[in-house]
C-alpha cells in the first residue's frame, strides 16, 4: 500500500443525471470542524489556494484528503483536513455546497474580490460568446451521458434474472461472512467518495487511492451487471460488522456502486468494468458464470449491442466535456492575468496560521 495520509477523490461526477456532487460527504465528520465554503468564478484561484494549503499541511505532517475536479484532474476543488477538523471546498455553480450555521461551523470565502473585473469587462462580448459556447458543449455532453444512463438502467440490467441475481448475492454472502465475521463492535459508517469520473479527457479514475486503502481485492465479473447488487450487500454487511465503509458511485450511474473498500481491512470489492481495476493483485469472482449458458447465447449479439451503443454514448458525452475544456481555457487566458494571485497566496498563508501549520 502507498501513503493512506494523502488521498485523492472526486468530489462529484459528470453523470447520466447531469453534474451530482454528494458534498455532505466529505466534510469534516467531527461537531465541532469547520467548512469553508469558497465562492469565485472558476478561474479565480480556487485551484491555486487549495494546492497552496495542501502543499503545506502535507509537509507539516497531515492527513490531507483532496477533492479532485471531475471536469478536469489536474484541478482540484476542496481539501479536508481530519487532524485539523478543517475543510475548504469549492462552492461555485453547479456545485451546491452552502454554509449551514455561518460563523458556527462555516463560513464562505470570497475568491472574486481578488479579480479585476473592470479590466476583465473590456473583454466583455468575446467571454459571453466563449460562455455560451461553452454552456452549448455541457448541454450536450449531458444529453450524451443521461442517453448512455438509460442503456445501463433500462436494457443491460434485463440480462441477467431475478434467480440468477439471487444465486449470485448467495455466493457474496459467503464471502461477506468470511470476511467480516459476526457483528462484534458498533455498526460502522459509510462514506461516499468518488474514485472513478468521466472528464474532458475521457474516463479517469484515482487508483492510487485505492491502493493506498487495501492490499487486497476481489474483482466481480459485471458484464451481466450482477456487481451492483453485490456491493450493496457487502457494503451493508461491512457496516452491520462494524467496519467504516467508503463506497465508490459508477461515474455514469452513481446510484449503482462500483467499488467498496473497507480501509481497517485492507479490503477492496471491485467490478471488473471499473476503472479501478488494473494491474491489482486480486480473487476474480466469476458471477456471469451463473448465468444460463443457452439464455446466454440468444442474447449475446444484443448484449454486445448495448455496451457499443453505451461506449459510444459515453465517448460522445466526453468529447464535448473536452470541448467544454477548450474554452474554459481560453476564459481562463483572458481572466488569469488580471487575478491577484499573490494577494491569493497571503491568504492562504493566513489561513495556514490561522490552522497553526
Amino acid at each position: 500500500m502507498s501513503d493512506q495520509r494523502i488521498l485523492r477523490y472526486f468530489l462529484g461526477g459528470n453523470t447520466s443525471n447531469g453534474f451530482y456532487c454528494p458534498y455532505e460527504c466529505f466534510t469534516p465528520e467531527c461537531k465541532d470542524s469547520f467548512l469553508w465554503v469558497i465562492k469565485g468564478g472558476s478561474v479565480c484561484g480556487i485551484s491555486s489556494f487549495v494546492k497552496a494549503l495542501g502543499a503545506a499541511a502535507e509537509k507539516a505532517g497531515f492527513r490531507v484528503e483532496y477533492a479532485v475536479c471531475p471536469f478536469d484532474i489536474d484541478a482540484l476543488e476542496g481539501i479536508n483536513i481530519p487532524e485539523l477538523k478543517t475543510a475548504y471546498l469549492d462552492g461555485t455553480a453547479p456545485r451546491l455546497a452552502e454554509t449551514n450555521m455561518a460563523g458556527v461551523d462555516s463560513a464562505y470565502m470570497d475568491l472574486d474580490t481578488y479579480c479585476d473585473f473592470d479590466a476583465v469587462s473590456r473583454n466583455k462580448t468575446e467571454l459571453k460568446e466563449l460562455y455560451s459556447g461553452q454552456s452549448a458543449f455541457y448541454k450536450k455532453a449531458y444529453c450524451a451521458l443521461a442517453a448512455a444512463g438509460v442503456l445501463q438502467n433500462d436494457w443491460a440490467d434485463e440480462f441477467s434474472t431475478k434467480s440468477e441475481n439471487e444465486e449470485a448475492l448467495e455466493r457474496v454472502r459467503g464471502i461477506a461472512l468470511r470476511e467480516f465475521g459476526k457483528r462484534h463492535r458498533d455498526e460502522g459508517k459509510l462514506k461516499i467518495r468518488f474514485l472513478s469520473a468521466l472528464t474532458c479527457g475521457g474516463l479517469s479514475s484515482l487508483s492510487d487511492t485505492a491502493s493506498a486503502l487495501c492490499s487486497r481485492f476481489y474483482v466481480f465479473e459485471n458484464r451481466l451487471k450482477m456487481a451492483a447488487p453485490a456491493l450493496k450487500y457487502l457494503a451493508a454487511a461491512a457496516c452491520a460488522a462494524g467496519h467504516d465503509v467508503i463506497v465508490c458511485p459508477n461515474p455514469l450511474t452513481p446510484k449503482k456502486a462500483e467499488a467498496v473498500l473497507v480501509p481497517s481491512l485492507s479490503l477492496g470489492f471491485i467490478a471488473d468494468d471499473c476503472a479501478l481495476n488494473g494491474d491489482i493483485d486480486a480473487r476474480r469472482i466469476r458471477l456471469d458464470a451463473l448465468a444460463d449458458i443457452e439464455r446466454l447465447k440468444k442474447t449475446r449479439a444484443e448484449l454486445r449491442r448495448c455496451e457499443k451503443l453505451t461506449e459510444a454514448l459515453v465517448c460522445e458525452g466526453c468529447s464535448n466535456l473536452a470541448g467544454a475544456k477548450l474554452l474554459h481555457d481560453k476564459i481562463e487566458s483572458i481572466i488569469n492575468p488580471n487575478v491577484d494571485f499573490d494577494g491569493i497566496g497571503a491568504l492562504a498563508q493566513k489561513h495556514l496560521e490561522a490552522l497553526g501549520i
